[in-house]
């Protein structure tokens, strides 16, 4: 890799931020380093960032066939921009990548996908999941190997609003403003939990569950994981993926059967957060 761009991605996805400038490469690395990739990684997307105009902070993002961007602001400004650019690739360009609108945690090395609607409390049960020692991979998006009944989070860090402040507590809410990829947002922030909790993160985990939160025509008791059938589940995964947005449906869904058949799916009722926890992390723990 030459030492004015960093290269980062999924096992599917490689990309790359070229600069002149040492502190956007500085902070790209600390951002971008728990995805990053070797030189031999050929990119399918490159980014360059230069020095705007003007006399005030600001930058150019360039990237061929598309429109240059301008990002007025410090260097760590320009780099989110090119991390959710990254990330917005992944979920349009690549129709042969499948990826799901979900959190991801893991305990163990096994994973469990959490799925839902929009404040339906993924990131919160997510988060409270990591409070109670579970990795926290992903808040988000997660990319799927449906035939390897695997998953890993998508190369971005893991975002938490402003509200969730008094379910982390004040003291972790301080280590994670201290952390180095700590970046405040509008509504909250952007951080890497493993340099909060310092585990190291797996690369992919195997899958030992899907969990759907307020899915439409659950019937589950509060903090009760109903299974579903994989018929249901595999209807249940359709609007969460990337895939149908490019695709028909009728050749979305025999991508997403492997995962069907081989991870089970369960709507969890809504109930005290620590026994939803607590629930997901028997479906974890459970051998079966």
């Amino acid at each position: 890799m030459r030492d004015t761009a960093v290269r980062w991605g999924s096992p599917s996805h490689a990309f790359e931020l070229e600069s002149p400038d040492p502190r956007i490469l500085g902070r790209a690395t600390v951002v971008l380093g728990p995805w990053a990739l070797p030189a031999a990684a050929r990119p399918v997307r490159r980014w360059t960032v230069d020095p705007g105009p003007g006399p005030s902070e600001a930058w150019r993002i360039g990237s061929r066939g598309q429109p240059d961007r301008l990002v007025e602001g410090p260097a760590r400004q320009a780099v989110t921009a090119v991390e959710f650019l990254g990330l917005q690739a992944l979920l349009e360009e690549p129709p042969e990548v499948l990826t799901l609108h979900a959190a991801l945690v893991a305990r163990s090395g096994r994973g469990v996908l959490v799925l839902g609607p929009g404040e339906a409390g993924k990131s919160t049960l997510a988060c409270a999941l990591w409070r109670r020692g579970a990795d926290l991979l992903g808040d988000d998006v997660a990319v799927v190997d449906a035939e390897r009944e695997e998953a890993w989070s998508a190369p971005r860090r893991v975002g938490l609003r402003a509200s969730s402040r008094a379910l982390v507590g004040p003291e972790l809410w301080g280590r994670i403003e201290r952390t180095s990829a700590w970046e405040p947002t509008a509504d909250g922030c952007l951080f890497h939990p493993q340099e909060v909790d310092g585990r190291s993160r797996p690369a992919a985990v195997r899958l030992r569950a899907c969990v759907f939160l307020a899915r439409r025509e659950a019937i589950a008791g509060p903090a009760v994981a109903l299974p579903l059938e994989p018929a249901h589940a595999l209807l249940a995964l359709l609007p969460y993926s990337n895939l149908v947005r490019q695709a028909d449906p009728g050749d979305v869904l025999p991508r997403l059967a492997p995962l069907v058949r081989a991870v089970p799916a369960y709507d969890l009722g809504r109930g005290p957060l620590a026994a939803m926890a607590l629930t997901v992390e028997r479906l974890l723990d459970d051998e079966a």
